[in-house]
């Protein structure tokens, strides 16, 4: 059985199909779609079926799953040994929250890169529940991001320092009261997905004070976000360090809130039966080295 066949068998399970597993693996879709069929064929059971556009394990193909990720944990464990005390070399997949990825880690990666060129370094922005799952499925070596109630069930968490995170609006933006209750304002909540840590968080604030809002601008990027606060398109809810340029010059203001200024902890997570990889290693350590200082 060969090891890369469990690998795209991983992936497959943790992308939702063929063509998003073969670009995370830097493979042709036909690829993918052999290994697959080959596991089933040495396995004698179908794997995968086809719900709506995702490919979702069978109940077999849970049960194969779960005896994959020990093997390959192993195997990585095994690899490792004769890495110990060489030069880092091999893949390092590092999931990462976005805020972390655009204002504070590229020192880290830039570093990382210098210092270890033999390592094949795979950054994907996540949102926060994703990032823990990748970690916990082994789809991701490490995650960089705050903590949803990451389990420490199976995960190994290192606390990287504390962030504030502000309430913040245009300068013209007209209703700045978020403190009376049981109000309905009309204005919009620009923000990203629902499964936002910080929206999570602020979500859960304006329901407890029965702050009622018009609509929400769910989008995709913090650069959008903030520039269509900062055109007054409404508010939003972002770490200080993502803003403090368009703090600075006043194209943004700080709203008095209780919600602002609330401090949301950076960790970094592995698992907890991974070998740490010299890659790794390094990798937590400029994070330490670079988040722990500021």
């Amino acid at each position: 059985m060969e090891l890369k066949n469990l690998r795209t068998l991983q992936a497959v399970a943790g992308q939702g199909s063929y063509q998003k597993a073969a670009d995370y693996l830097g493979y042709t879709q036909s690829t993918v779609t052999v290994h697959i069929q080959q596991l089933e064929a040495e396995l004698g059971v179908p794997l995968f079926q086809r719900v709506g556009r995702q490919m979702a394990l069978t109940q077999i193909g849970e049960r194969v799953l779960e005896q994959a990720r020990e093997l390959l944990l192993a195997a990585d464990r095994l690899a490792a040994v004769g890495q110990e005390g060489s030069a880092p070399s091999g893949i390092l997949r590092v999931d990462m929250a976005e805020t972390l990825l655009c204002y504070k880690t590229q020192p880290v990666i830039q570093r990382f890169r210098k210092l270890a060129p033999q390592v094949r370094l795979i950054i994907r922005s996540r949102n926060c529940l994703d990032i823990a799952e990748n970690v916990r499925s082994g789809a991701c070596d490490l995650g960089v991001g705050y903590d949803m109630d990451w389990s420490r069930d199976v995960l190994e968490v290192e606390a990287m320092g504390e962030y504030e995170v502000v309430l913040l609006a245009s300068p013209e933006f007209a209703h700045p009261d978020f403190i009376t209750p049981n109000q309905r304002k009309p204005v919009s909540l620009v923000t990203d997905e629902p499964d936002s840590v910080f929206r999570r968080r602020l979500e859960d604030y304006l329901q407890s004070r029965g702050i009622a809002l018009d609509d929400t601008l769910e989008l995709w990027s913090i650069e959008t976000i903030k520039r269509c606060v900062m055109s007054n398109l409404g508010f939003t809810y972002l770490p200080r360090f993502a803003v403090w340029e368009e703090l600075a010059v006043g194209r943004l203001v700080e709203l008095t809130a209780p919600i602002s200024g609330v401090r949301f902890p950076a960790l970094c997570a592995r698992h907890k039966n991974r070998w740490v990889t010299p890659a790794m290693e390094l990798f937590m350590k400029l994070l330490r080295d670079s988040l722990l200082s500021d």
